[in-house]
């Protein structure tokens, strides 16, 4: 008899299915938790406003996300493999630091379907450099409308972008260039669609302190959204993190309270857990349950 030996990448999908099971029961232990430590520290609101806002982040996360990600991809897919996929993705990446499990299950999926390393890599930063053009865009609303105490923090902010994209130009650039990038103005058209995320999510942000009682100026909101997702680059964990800080202090220097507005970012991290759940979730064990299915 021969000995039965396990290939690695047999071994690798095993655990990533371990992996994945586990998360998908730690998910929504999570998000209760999450949801239920907010809800008994806000101050009296009106949920209203912040589930309208929801339904315009979730319309912007769910559908022009994956719409500016078809737009930079060179995989021909349809738009409902992208939206799965990104969906699926976006619940992995909030449990990661740097939100960096979603682009690691959006790699993977394009290697599973037939793509080679460097495109699959590179197509997930040609997404990820599209939206960065338009948190850039914030940045600089952010540098004409913060307070001036909050100038060298945007002036940080705008640096490590910059730094940031000399260094791909300089160094990443060189070794990728037999790679399929985007063609002709294809960032340009996925930062368009970028842009209408963006206003899903400040759309989301207004609600969110209207949902606490208050009300704050679109444009200084826009500037602080530049600034926390620039902030987001830095290590943390989905609602914990250097991201959810710089909004609490940016709301804060836009005339909230403290207790406000860490109510409002509080909230907005649960709430979007229903649909990461919703969508994500549903997606995964559908993943999952085909997969045991075919290989039974």
């Amino acid at each position: 008899m021969s000995e039965t030996t396990t290939s690695p990448a047999g071994t690798r999908r095993r655990t990533l299915r371990r992996v994945g099971g586990v998360l998908l029961r730690v998910a929504p232990v999570l998000g209760i938790v999450v949801a239920v430590g907010t809800w008994s520290h806000l101050p009296k609101m009106h949920l209203q406003p912040a589930l309208l806002g929801l339904a315009c982040w979730t319309a912007g996360n769910y559908l022009f996300c994956p719409l500016r990600w078809r737009t930079v991809s060179s995989r021909g897919k349809g738009w409902r493999w992208y939206a799965r996929v990104y969906a699926e993705g976006e619940l992995l990446g909030m449990l990661t630091p740097q939100h960096a499990g979603a682009d690691l299950w959006r790699v993977r999926q394009l290697l599973r379907d037939g793509a080679d390393k460097p495109g699959a890599v590179v197509e997930v930063a040609a997404d990820r450099l599209s939206g960065g053009l338009v948190v850039a865009a914030l940045a600089v609303i952010a540098g004409l409308s913060i307070p001036p105490a909050y100038l060298p923090a945007a002036g940080g902010a705008v640096a490590i972008v910059a730094l940031t994209a000399y260094l791909v130009r300089r160094v990443w650039l060189p070794r990728v260039r037999s790679v399929a990038r985007p063609k002709g103005w294809a960032l340009v058209r996925a930062s368009l669609v970028s842009a209408l995320y963006q206003a899903g999510y400040l759309g989301f942000t207004i609600g969110l302190v209207a949902a606490v009682g208050h009300h704050v100026d679109p444009v200084g909101v826009a500037s602080v959204l530049g600034l926390s997702q620039m902030a987001g680059l830095l290590p943390g964990i989905h609602g914990a993190g250097p991201r959810e800080g710089t909004m609490t202090g940016g709301l804060v220097a836009l005339g909230l309270p403290l207790s406000a507005a860490v109510a409002a970012v509080a909230l907005g991290a649960a709430l979007t857990w229903l649909p990461a759940l919703a969508v994500g979730g549903s997606g995964l064990m559908m993943r999952g349950w085909r997969e045991r299915r075919f290989t039974r």
